[in-house]
């Protein structure tokens, strides 16, 4: 049947081509040097039209697999923050909590290098045995006079009994590269059952009118600014970046300047340089404050420096290129405008993870009652009972104390009332990010959290029966408290990271951050560490594999509005040194974040560094070490992250879920079923009020 429909199709194309050029049509007059470029835009310049579109649709019978895809990503990247606060103790670089949400994003996957915008995604698992698509942008801008273009460059088609059917892809329409309009075209796949995946795919191509790339750097003295609000250890590496580039470049001073002590600040003082300051060139940012710039005027998009002949990313040195930057961090940066603009490049980038004591689950295991450190949400809180038993009564935390009492630091030292203290205060399982927590759990669950609609204003989603069930379960399992439990968050305690309590065995597992996971390194005494620490994925939902998911968080960086094309054009060339395989290397092993180039995953001293050894092949220690772990945890994971729609308010949505899921955990005043129905009708209200 499918069959059928195609010829027809190509029957009324061929038809159509006769008429127009029976009519000395204008369709063949437009016929560029491109070979894939002769079909009419949706809209073109000047209003003018060379026919109907006449993308076909090839459909087929009941086997046929056809999603409309937007650019809805579901998404990580992005986005707000446990990274909010940037005391010198757990800074900006530990808290990096995205306001971002999408599936699909591993640190080996390539996509196409002209595409700008959202892959298709969908919240729902794939079906069995259907072929499915990585890393196809269904919304993609193209500037006129830019690199050659495919919008298929580095797409693949996977199939779970076919394996690789790539080769198999086939393209219905025609697009033209020399045209100003918006064009529409089909993008099929069939596997060997006869199961058909169809996606449409639009392309814009434009005109750059917002500023000009000059074809040469001037040789005059250009002055430009970067705004961050990151701790030291970022901070410091940006000024020695800051320093080769200028080496790089004699003529370009780069200042490296800390605008707040958090990214709520930061993003403040940017509004208000955009009402009647003075903006820097390039700024740090998550994404939904990008939708606020851009909804001001306050950032230009970058897509036409990527794709820039002369000075973007080179596509033919792979280290170099757009499409080595992990995918998933390339969709979340084109993820703000309907036509899929890139208006931000990742910088600091991380995931959350399982970080536990090591000498417990050695205890359990040695005993027989684990044969592995648990996967899932519920073989972990299975054993909860277990951790609790040989922490406090079998004396793994006396052990601790004493080591840490030996420690020439006093200000470490315990007293046998703190010790005390600490065991009747010990809860097995932490979670550092309480808004983390809602929105990864309510995806583990099935459920949605936010998203966007075609207008591109936000959609709070979150309250429906998926969210209600993991809500539920996590309170049944709670510790408020009063109530003895398995799981909190570091409210419990009176503090904002669960960092401290872990160092010192008031509990066994806690989740956060890789970029703050230096924080959670136990002491040593005498050479040695006061307990083993080990770092794992995040653990899933045993009942829903198929929702195995971990968020995708950290910042990106914009160019502003602000200065002359010439300081634009430096700004972009910091940001792509900044991209660039050797500053991405550095920074993954000085500060443990992510690195956006896929090259970097597969480099000897990176690979060494996740296997717990420095460049010489020697272990590595302290911090260090917890990097280490932290990053092979993350790479572990690193293909089901995933990140929110970002939207102007939805780092509002992020800030009442966070004081939803506490509620949830810690409120003592109701039921059950009061305290999780008041909880989240209180953050829908809360995140509603802000979209009205």
């Amino acid at each position: 049947m499918r069959i059928n429909k195609k010829i027809l199709s190509i029957f009324f194309l061929a038809l159509f081509a006769i008429t127009l050029i029976g009519c000395n049509g204008d369709a063949t007059s437009e016929t560029t040097t491109d070979s894939v470029t002769t079909e009419a835009p949706t809209t073109t310049e000047d209003n003018t039209t060379v026919g109907e579109t006449t993308t076909e649709t090839p459909t087929t019978g009941e086997e046929t697999t056809v999603e409309e895809t937007t650019t809805e990503e579901q998404t990580p990247v992005e986005t707000t923050t446990e990274d909010q606060t940037t005391s010198e103790e757990q800074t900006t670089e530990e808290q990096t909590t995205e306001e971002q949400t999408t599936e699909e994003q591993t640190p080996v996957e390539t996509t196409t290098e002209d595409q700008t915008t959202t892959e298709e995604q969908t919240t729902e698992p794939a079906g069995e045995g259907v072929p499915t698509f990585v890393g196809l942008f269904t919304n993609q801008t193209y500037y006129r006079n830019s690199r050659d273009y495919d919008i298929l460059e580095g797409v693949k088609a996977m199939d779970p009994e076919d394996g690789d059917i790539t080769a198999n892809i086939e393209e219905y329409g025609r697009y033209s590269l020399t045209r100003v309009g918006t064009y529409e075209v089909y993008v099929g796949i069939e596997d060997s059952d006869g199961n058909y995946v169809e996606r449409l795919v639009t392309i814009t191509v434009k005109d750059l009118n917002a500023y000009t790339i000059p074809e040469t750097l001037t040789t005059d003295n250009i002055e430009i600014s970067l705004w961050h609000s990151n701790g030291a250890t970022i901070e410091n590496a940006l000024n020695g970046y800051a320093d080769d580039f200028m080496a790089l470049y004699p003529n370009i001073t780069v200042n490296i300047i800390k605008s707040g002590n958090n990214y709520d600040e930061l993003r403040e003082n940017v509004i208000n340089a955009i009402r009647g300051g003075e903006l820097p060139n390039i700024v740090q940012n998550y994404p939904d404050h990008v939708m606020e710039y851009i909804d001001n005027a306050a950032v230009v998009p970058i897509t036409p420096f990527m794709y820039h002949p002369t000075h973007g990313y080179n596509p033919d040195i792979t280290e170099e290129s757009l499409l080595d930057i992990v995918l998933s961090y390339r969709k979340e940066n084109s993820q703000y405008t309907p036509d899929g603009e890139y208006y931000s490049v990742p910088f600091n980038k991380s995931t959350e993870v399982m970080i536990y004591n090591k000498t417990i689950m050695d205890a359990l295991i040695a005993e027989g009652t684990i044969d592995a450190v648990p996967e899932t949400w519920q073989d972990l809180f299975a054993i909860a009972d277990d951790m609790e038993r040989v922490a406090v009564e079998e004396g793994i935390i006396d052990q601790i104390i004493t080591k840490i009492n030996l420690s020439t630091n006093e200000a470490e030292h315990k007293t046998a009332e703190e010790l005390q203290s600490i065991k009747d205060n010990f809860v097995p399982i932490a979670y550092d990010s309480p808004a983390n927590a809602f929105i990864t759990l309510t995806r583990q669950w099935g459920g949605q959290y936010t998203s966007i609609g075609a207008d591109r204003n936000g959609q709070i989603l979150f309250d429906n029966p998926q969210t209600r069930e993991a809500m539920s379960y996590f309170y049944d399992q709670r510790d408020d408290g009063q109530t003895e439990g398995a799981f909190t968050i570091p409210g419990r305690w009176g503090t904002e990271y669960a960092s401290d309590s872990f160092k010192m065995g008031q509990t066994a597992v806690t989740f956060g951050s890789t970029g703050g996971a230096r924080y959670n390194t136990p002491s040593t005494v005498n050479g040695e560490y006061v307990f083993d620490f080990g770092v794992a994925p995040m653990p899933y939902n045993a009942d829903m594999p198929e929702y195995k998911t971990a968020i995708q968080q950290g910042t990106n960086m914009s160019i502003t509005s602000a200065g002359t094309d010439q300081q634009k054009l430096a700004s972009w060339l910091f940001l792509k040194f900044l991209t660039s395989y050797d500053i991405q290397l550095d920074f993954a092993l000085e500060t443990g974040y992510s690195p956006v180039r896929n090259t970097v995953y597969t480099d000897s001293t990176y690979i060494n560094f996740t296997d717990g050894n420095d460049e010489e092949g020697s272990p590595l220690t302290g911090e260090m070490l917890m990097k280490s772990k932290a990053a092979q945890a993350a790479a572990l994971q690193a293909e089901y992250l995933f990140y929110d729609q970002a939207f102007i308010g939805s780092s509002d949505a992020r800030a009442a879920v966070e004081d939803a899921f506490g509620r949830i955990i810690l409120n003592t005043d109701g039921s059950k079923q009061e305290i999780i129905d008041d909880a989240i009708a209180a953050a829908k209200s809360s995140a509603e009020q802000v979209l009205e």
